[in-house]
């Protein structure tokens, strides 16, 4: 039997090979589509979501429910000791105190929840480190303390190809502002205390990608342990950027990660990120 299990939810974008590997569970974020509501990777696929963006009526997100959470948890009892639940930061999302819900109605295993004050593929980097970890037999306590430090090194950086979502999820208060003074922008977003926030406004796509590598490679004096090139039905650019990114940067893994509905929700397609850590 495992002595510890990791739990995660789907907005990380986890490769699945990666969730395979390390037999992490992954409990979906919810996607509407007005009345409609789809369970990320599980009844709703790219291809299906990238057609329905374009659709007059425009998608929300909301946390899995604690029903979601039970369910995941009951499937590891008896097959680990203890569960760690990691999960994007509290700040940005209702995810980590569902996940608080639904533990208390579970007996037979210990779980604890993990606030990650990171998203997308930030928390997605420290879920695998747990998860690797996990594998080689580590206690919760230890992993715990892992992921807390790896905070610190963890950095996000997301350029996003067009403001229309954005502006109209009303995510970020800092674009709102800056819709106000000027007609064409490309926000550079990262995470920062837990927060989502656009923290450079740049006139084209290309130089907003361009400035998104310099501020990873500034963030981690051009070293880091792992680091993923993330994208929202952008593959083949993602790819691109490795060359540009393995200049700046020296990295000891690096992953190609699909952001998902509920990251694109708030960027639109063509949305290209990079993410880094040091655990």
């Amino acid at each position: 039997m495992a002595r510890v299990r990791i739990v995660t939810d789907s907005s990380n974008g986890i490769p699945p090979d990666i969730v395979d590997e390390y037999g992490i569970t992954v409990v979906p974020i919810q996607i509407q589509f007005g009345t409609e509501s789809f369970k990320e990777g599980v009844d709703l696929s790219y291809g299906e979501f990238y057609r329905r963006l374009e659709e007059p009526v425009l998608p929300t997100t909301s946390q899995p429910a604690p029903g979601d959470f039970v369910n995941a948890y009951k499937s590891l009892v008896g097959e680990c000791d203890e569960i760690l639940s990691l999960h994007l930061s509290s700040k940005a999302s209702g995810t980590c105190q569902s996940a608080r819900l639904a533990a208390e109605m579970i007996d037979g295993v210990e779980i604890a929840i993990v606030d990650t004050q990171t998203a997308s593929m930030g928390t997605g980097l420290l879920t695998i480190a747990a998860a690797e970890a996990a594998k080689e037999g580590k206690s919760s306590e230890e992993i715990t303390d892992l992921v807390m430090r790896g905070t610190e090194g963890t950095h996000v950086f997301v350029a996003l190809p067009t403001l229309k979502y954005l502006r109209r999820s009303g995510r970020v208060p800092q674009v709102q502002a800056w819709v106000a003074s000027l007609l064409s922008i490309n926000p550079i977003l990262t995470t920062h205390d837990g927060v989502v926030e656009a923290i450079e406004r740049v006139r084209t796509f290309g130089a907003s990608v361009r400035r998104m590598v310099e501020l990873a490679a500034e963030s981690c004096g051009g070293k880091a342990k792992r680091l993923v090139l993330m994208h929202a039905n952008a593959a083949e650019e993602a790819r691109s950027l490795l060359e540009d990114v393995r200049s700046r940067i020296s990295f000891e893994r690096v992953y190609l990660s699909e952001m998902g509905g509920s990251m694109a929700v708030h960027g639109g397609a063509g949305m290209l990120g990079i993410a880094l850590s040091q655990v």
